[in-house]
């Protein structure tokens, strides 16, 4: 179970805006926008917590895991070190899309690949990671935590519509 506290932790991290703000506050800045943004900001939230939780993940395994201070950090998300040299990175990807994890693989083969649940059950272990995370548990808990009370009963109807793949 993802705790809550995580996903307001991962907003805090990618948005310098809200470094500071409240659970309430962080609700707040997304009650007003419209459902076609909410799912770019889902999304994004998503990946961040993705992050987080996977770094603590190892870290708790007893490897010594550090995120990189931007959240946009090209080809990687995680650093790798070993008795404190770096000894590589980690790129994550927070979706239940295979596709977009082919072309990831195929755009960088050298960089080693994290994939949620979903997609890492249709690869060969040999070219992805299973994180042990399913990427519809990190969706459902960004949604509840922030997206739940932000958009009307409406627009939840349409954005729950648009995770499981029906039309509007």
């Amino acid at each position: 179970m993802i705790e809550e506290a995580r996903v307001f932790d991962a907003v805090r991290r990618g948005y310098n805006e809200l470094g500071s703000s409240s659970p309430e506050e962080i609700i707040s800045y997304f009650a007003n926008i419209d459902v076609n943004a909410a799912l770019g900001h889902v999304n994004h939230i998503k990946g961040i917590l993705f992050e987080e939780v996977y770094a603590a993940h190892l870290t708790e395994q007893g490897f010594e895991a550090a995120l990189f201070e931007a959240t946009n950090h090209p080809l990687a998300d995680i650093a790798i070190y070993e008795g404190g040299l770096f000894a590589g990175e980690l790129q994550l990807k927070a979706t239940d899309s295979a596709s977009y994890v082919a072309a990831t693989l195929q755009e960088n083969p050298d960089v080693s690949v994290v994939v949620t649940s979903e997609v890492a059950a249709r690869f060969d272990p040999a070219l992805v990671t299973d994180s042990g995370i399913e990427n519809a548990v990190l969706e459902e808990v960004v949604q509840n935590s922030i997206f739940e009370e932000a958009v009307s009963p409406v627009g939840a109807f349409t954005l729950i519509r648009w995770f499981i793949g029906l039309p509007f």
